[in-house]
């Protein structure tokens, strides 16, 4: 069987990305490669959940610890829109996934894989444009080719086989800023399910 590098962000997203791509003849060689988890508490809370469903799977993994220097040089990059912004947080977003998935493609061509993609393309909540930009723009860079995939519909199913496994599902995506930005999403949706009450 072929064989094609994914970067995996997290447990539960692999668990639906991992068996996609051996349905489709290809088999994962696993890679955490993710500087932006923050803090290192959170980090390693991902990566042993990772660790639990490899083993669980029977998957290649393979932990790159580099990295974190260039996302931050990336991620900190001056931008025209005021902090906080939504244009801030797409940007911020934008060169994240360029770092992370640049690396992915040079891994697989080092390693001697032709094809990479990521888990990411699981979560409802990621920018799927922006992923598929930046896998592509990294194959054109390493010489590899970048396969999307659309896994969002398999979703559900990721918390299923999560709590199944009882692997740890992360709040937020990685940063320190996506942390504070989803703690007040959910802050405001609370605040909406609290006012649909209090008028009905």
């Amino acid at each position: 069987m072929d064989q094609i590098l994914l970067h995996t962000c997290c447990g539960p997203c692999s668990t639906v990305a991992v068996p996609y791509w051996r349905a489709e003849g290809l088999e994962p060689l696993g890679l955490f490669a993710n500087p932006n988890i923050q803090p290192d508490v959170e980090r390693d809370r991902r990566l042993a959940a990772l660790c639990r469903y490899a083993a669980a799977a029977d998957l290649e993994l393979r932990v790159d610890e580099a990295g974190v220097a260039a996302w931050q040089a990336a991620v900190r990059q001056p931008t025209a829109a005021p902090a906080g912004s939504p244009a801030t947080a797409r940007e911020r977003c934008r060169a994240c996934l360029q770092t992370r998935l640049t690396e992915a493609a040079f891994a697989a061509a080092a390693g001697g894989q032709t094809l990479f993609s990521t888990s990411l393309t699981v979560s409802p909540w990621q920018h799927h444009d922006l992923i598929a930009r930046a896998g592509y723009e990294a194959a054109a860079l390493a010489g590899v080719e970048f396969v999307y995939a659309d896994l969002r519909r398999w979703y559900p199913r990721s918390i299923e086989e999560s709590r199944r496994l009882e692997l740890y599902r992360q709040p937020y995506c990685g940063c320190v800023p996506s942390k504070w930005e989803a703690w007040h999403e959910r802050a405001a949706r609370r605040g909406a399910r609290a006012a649909q009450r209090r008028q009905a």
